[in-house]
């Protein structure tokens, strides 16, 4: 199953290809194949993989921004509680084990957050606030509070960030754009007569199975961040985990 999941998109777009296939294939038989061969089809295939090219391209971008924030939102977490664990060695009126269990709460619900629940972890960010107000009290400089808060300000910049590219899309415009050069360019290509026909048809099989794969690939990494186990091309949330486990250590 997981090998599958692996797979997936190729699976996918095998089918899609294979079907296409058969259906030129009887179009073939029963004559229904009205379009001339002519170099304007090279054309217009062409400009086709160019623009899903562009568009997967511009998408990739905001993919690879979404590998950059776990690592960024496990540093910060990490650096808030090392400075509050050495914090509390001097300044011991605030409470320590509280502001670890919120820590870890938070690295939980971005977890969850990420794919789930994006709104449960804003209140888990939002309650270290209490602890701040407690380090007031017991007597903490304020130039190392303000360092907590503005870390706090940089988990909280992460998951609108996260939350802003999982919910809007690219475009939409140019994502309706590229769906529909594949709809044209793939009838296109079961109404042409090409000659030889067997060779046209293994053409017209490799064409779409490049312009499918390429649509199904833009789908799945505009949500850099999918449900667990959904596919293998998410973005991976591991050193949150481990993060998680230094704070309980």
């Amino acid at each position: 199953m997981k090998k599958l999941q692996l797979y997936k998109i190729l699976i996918y777009a095998g089918l899609i290809t294979i079907l296409t296939m058969v259906i030129k294939y009887l179009l073939n038989l029963t004559g229904l194949e009205f379009i001339g061969q002519t170099s304007l089809q090279n054309g217009v295939i062409s400009s086709a993989i160019f623009v899903l090219g562009f568009f997967l391209s511009a998408i990739i971008a905001d993919y690879k921004e979404s590998e950059k924030i776990p690592s960024e939102f496990a540093a910060t977490t990490e650096d808030m509680y090392e400075d509050a664990r050495h914090l509390q060695k001097i300044y011991s009126g605030f409470s320590l084990e509280i502001f670890r269990k919120n820590l870890i709460d938070i690295l939980d619900a971005f977890r969850e957050g990420t794919r789930k629940r994006r709104h449960d972890i804003r209140y888990e960010i939002n309650e270290l606030h209490l602890t701040f107000i407690e380090m007031e009290k017991a007597g903490v400089p304020a130039n190392y509070i303000i360092k907590l808060k503005t870390q706090q300000g940089q988990l909280l910049k992460s998951l609108f960030r996260v939350n802003y590219i999982q919910k809007i899309k690219f475009v939409p415009s140019v994502t309706i754009l590229a769906q529909s050069i594949i709809v044209l360019v793939v009838a296109m290509l079961l109404f042409t007569n090409i000659d030889p026909f067997f060779g046209g048809l293994i053409v017209t099989g490799i064409i779409t199975f490049i312009l499918v794969y390429m649509q199904m690939l833009i789908k799945v990494i505009s949500v850099p961040f999918q449900p667990a186990g959904s596919t293998k091309d998410d973005v991976s949330l591991f050193l949150l985990h481990e993060t998680k486990i230094h704070i309980k250590k």
